[in-house]
C-alpha cells in the first residue's frame, strides 16, 4: 500500500507537465496535458490509508528562478490529530516529475520540531537517487485511459478522466477544473477524496528553516 501511496502524492505534487520536454516525459504521456498550477493554488484532501484518515493538502506556495529556470515551491502538508503529528514538506521543483533529479531544495517540518532544509552538498548527494526511486519512472506503465466520467467528492460533482492502473488495482479520476488535478483515487487499502480547493496559498512554514547538519539555533 506504501507504493500505492506514494504514486497518488507524488501524482499531486509533481503534476506541472509542459509540452516543452517530450523526451523526459516520452514515457509518461498519461500525463502531458497537466501543467503546474499557478502560486496561491491550493487543494486540500481528505484520505484514508488502511483505515487510517488523514488530510492532506497540496499548494503552490512561490516561485524562484534558478540558473535561468523557473522554479515553483511546491507544498504537501499533513495534517495530524495533534500538532505534533502534522507534517509539512516543501520542494523547490521545475514541476515536472520526470525531472525529480533537479529539485533544488527541500524544507521539512516534522510536528513541533524546526524546520530543517536540505540544499547544496546534501541535496548533491540524493539528487540522483530522487530520479531513480521517483514514482514517476515509467508511471504510465500499466495504466490505461478508461473515459470521461462523473465523479462527486466532498468539493463536487466533476466530469473527469479515470485511470486505470491494473497492476495496483487503482482508479484515479482526475480533471482540469481544479489545481492538482486530482478529484479522487482509490485503491484496495486506500482512498482519497478532494474536500476543497481554492486561490491564496501562502508557505505553511513561517521560522527561518536550519540547514541539515549544521547548528539548533
Amino acid at each position: 500500500m506504501r507504493g500505492v501511496h506514494l504514486r497518488t502524492v507524488l501524482l499531486l505534487a509533481g503534476t506541472g507537465l509542459t509540452p516543452a520536454v517530450p523526451v523526459a516525459l516520452a514515457q509518461n504521456d498519461c500525463l502531458k496535458d497537466y501543467r503546474m498550477p499557478a502560486v496561491g493554488s491550493w487543494a486540500e484532501y481528505q484520505g484514508d490509508f488502511d483505515k487510517k484518515p488523514s488530510t492532506i493538502r497540496y499548494a503552490v506556495v512561490g516561485e524562484e528562478t534558478r540558473a535561468g529556470t523557473n522554479m515553483k515551491w511546491l507544498e504537501m502538508r499533513m495534517t495530524g490529530e495533534t500538532p505534533d503529528k502534522t507534517l509539512i514538506y516543501q520542494a523547490l521543483t521545475p514541476g515536472n516529475p520526470a525531472e525529480m533529479d533537479q529539485i533544488q531544495e527541500i524544507i521539512f517540518k516534522p510536528g513541533t520540531k524546526p524546520a530543517m532544509k536540505m540544499n547544496g552538498m546534501m541535496m548533491n548527494m540524493i539528487r540522483g537517487q530522487l530520479g531513480k526511486n521517483s514514482a514517476f519512472n515509467n508511471f504510465c506503465e500499466g495504466v490505461t485511459l478508461a473515459g470521461e466520467e462523473s465523479v462527486t467528492v466532498p468539493a463536487g460533482t466533476f466530469t473527469a478522466t479515470r485511470f486505470h492502473d491494473a497492476e495496483h488495482e487503482t482508479d484515479s479520476w482526475v480533471t482540469q477544473e481544479v489545481p492538482f488535478y486530482m478529484v479522487r483515487s482509490k485503491g484496495k487499502k486506500f482512498e482519497i477524496n478532494l474536500v476543497k480547493s481554492g486561490e491564496g496559498a501562502t508557505s505553511s512554514i513561517t521560522e527561518t528553516p536550519q540547514e541539515m547538519g549544521g547548528p539548533s539555533k
